[in-house]
């Protein structure tokens, strides 16, 4: 397949289909309750709209891994974006919420563009620029997923639930004909042995026992963690902690965003001119620090401003880590660099549910619950990239 990186409208799309799962979530979220209400049952059986959506997408990101180092990064997209589209107009159409259920499953099994996106980035590039490129789709992805709660309640406003799907829908038909038109075919080998349990059982024994996939792997996985405890508990916190109203959580939640995207940009023009593992070196000597702070932080009454900070300073240090470590991770995948993403995915979000239970379970109407998870989780993340420095290869970018 052929494409260049170096063209901002492949740049935007590239970002576009990375964000598409998670917008996929975002857009829904403010519908949860009224979807419930409108099929009679309790407003917390809406939640399981995003629990469905992120059970199926886990799973089915392994699939479009394999199958496209199989078969080929074009054909992939295609089939996952096609499929995402008409389950979309299913969801869009469901008689009852059971079959909203259903199509929200297969939403998730078919968001395989996500994987693909990461796999094409390391099929063009490698090292810092392979870096590089993920801090900006991850800008873009931040972004994104920003105005996507925004644009949900305007569909919720103007129209109905059934808007939001509609919109899911067109999107992928428009990232559907890009891919179609603009990423030209080319004689892409096909390794039908790929797609198989066999291979699937060899790939899994070799990238767990790879110290330089599995060890950016942690670390990113381990700071998600952390950050997933602000998703968890971050607005009943402001709230009764705080007295900041759920409304006025939306502003607070925006400088996080923007400190976000402000750490994968400061990465990326980082990577311009140094190495990966210098700013892995950066990275994580600033989450040393922070994680200190906030085991202090935890034992103090901080005010909203302090407290704030610290969180924006560790979500300015998620935006510079996640992409890289994705980037590094991909680094010795050698001919299966979509089914390294897909890993790599499974394990973050594995890792993000970890985060947000353990808040959950820490939090008792205080700001305690999220320092004390960004607190280990962080420091589990420094230890392992120091192990990693300690056994690992000179060479190699994180460990």
């Amino acid at each position: 397949m052929s494409f260049s990186l170096d063209r901002p409208e492949t740049l935007m799309f590239m970002g576009g289909i990375t964000a598409l799962a998670a917008i996929s979530v975002e857009i829904v979220v403010p519908a949860t309750g009224i979807v419930a209400r409108y099929f009679d049952l309790p407003e917390a059986r809406g939640a399981s709209l995003v629990g469905v959506y992120f059970l199926s997408y886990g799973t089915g990101q392994i699939f479009w891994g394999l199958y496209s180092d199989a078969f080929g990064r074009r054909i992939a997209l295609l089939l996952s974006l096609a499929g995402f589209a008409l389950a979309s107009l299913a969801c869009a159409l469901a008689p009852s919420f059971e079959w909203l259920l259903i199509g929200r499953c297969a939403q998730g099994a078919m968001a395989g563009a996500p994987v693909t996106a990461r796999a094409m980035v390391r099929d063009a590039t490698s090292g810092a620029e392979s870096a590089r490129i993920m801090t900006l789709l991850g800008a873009i992805l931040t972004v994104t997923t920003l105005f996507a709660p925004v644009l949900g309640s305007g569909f919720l406003i103007l129209f109905s639930w059934r808007v939001i799907f509609l919109a899911l829908m067109l999107l992928a038909l428009v990232f559907l004909i890009y891919s179609y038109v603009a990423l030209t075919p080319t004689n892409e080998r096909c390794r039908r042995e790929r797609f198989s349990l066999r291979f699937l059982r060899q790939a899994t024994q070799y990238l767990p026992g790879n110290q330089q996939f599995l060890v950016p792997t942690l670390i990113g996985g381990f700071i998600f963690g952390g950050y997933a405890s602000l998703g968890a508990v971050g607005a009943i916190t402001a709230e009764e902690q705080y007295c900041i109203s759920p409304g006025s959580f939306g502003a607070l939640f925006t400088i996080a965003v923007l400190a976000n995207v402000s750490g994968s940009l400061f990465a990326s023009r980082l990577l311009r001119r140094i190495n990966l593992r210098a700013v892995g070196t950066l990275s994580m000597a600033i989450l040393a620090v922070l994680t200190i702070i906030h085991v202090v932080i935890a034992q103090a009454q901080p005010s909203l401003q302090l407290f704030w900070v610290t969180i924006c300073i560790y979500v300015f240090v998620f935006g510079m880590t996640l992409p890289t470590t994705m980037a590094a991770s991909l680094e010795p995948a050698g001919e299966m660099p979509a089914f390294a993403a897909s890993v790599f995915g499974a394990c973050i979000m594995g890792m993000a549910f970890l985060g947000a239970v353990t808040a959950s379970r820490l939090y008792d109407g205080d700001h305690q619950a999220i320092s004390l998870t960004m607190a280990p989780f962080g420091a589990a993340a420094v230890m392992v990239a120091v192990a990693g420095r300690v056994l690992g290869r000179p060479a190699s970018p994180y460990p």
